[in-house]
């Protein structure tokens, strides 16, 4: 942050404050995806030492809750983190810890060809509309996010409040 006039230690923390307010309004998902057509979850386990949250074979049919049958075209292995935080650095520190286990890379394990992190920011808002949203991930987040090979997506969405009655 760049400022252009002194300020306070009190303004400091009010500013701060703000910033965990408008953060304690905002969800943040981050979801580790495996991919790969000869993906075998079983062995994605065993690797990773943990259990993926959903997990998928090539050719798995499963009914959607409009009960379709679908056919997954990919073997898939995620896993989502459940750290009860909306800072993205504590999202990352559950997912490095949850695979703290883990015999390799997921790039390593037979039959995986795509490993993505997503993350998902829904930026909460005050009664206004406005908001925003900070976080920021160590050194060490950053060398272990590049130690898995994997792609980084995010993605940000802020809805405006509704008013309701009119």
């Amino acid at each position: 942050m760049f400022l252009i006039h002194p300020v306070t230690v009190s303004e400091i923390s009010t500013m701060n404050r703000h910033d965990d307010m408008n953060n304690s309004n905002s969800t943040v998902d981050v979801v580790l995806y495996l991919r790969g057509h000869s993906l075998d979850p079983t062995m994605v386990t065993s690797m990773l030492g943990t259990s993926g949250s959903k997990t998928r074979v090539k050719g798995e049919k499963w009914q959607t809750s409009t009960n379709q049958e679908v056919t997954a075209k990919i073997g898939l292995w995620t896993l989502d983190a459940k750290a009860d935080s909306s800072s993205l650095s504590d999202q990352i520190s559950w997912l490095k810890n949850k695979l703290s286990l883990a015999k390799c890379s997921p790039l390593n394990i037979q039959g995986v060809e795509q490993v993505e992190i997503n993350v998902f920011i829904a930026l909460g808002s005050d009664d206004e509309g406005d908001g925003d949203y900070s976080s920021q991930l160590t050194a060490e987040d950053l060398t272990w996010l590049s130690s898995f090979g994997a792609s980084l997506s995010f993605k940000l969405t802020h809805s405006k409040p509704r008013i309701l009655g009119y």
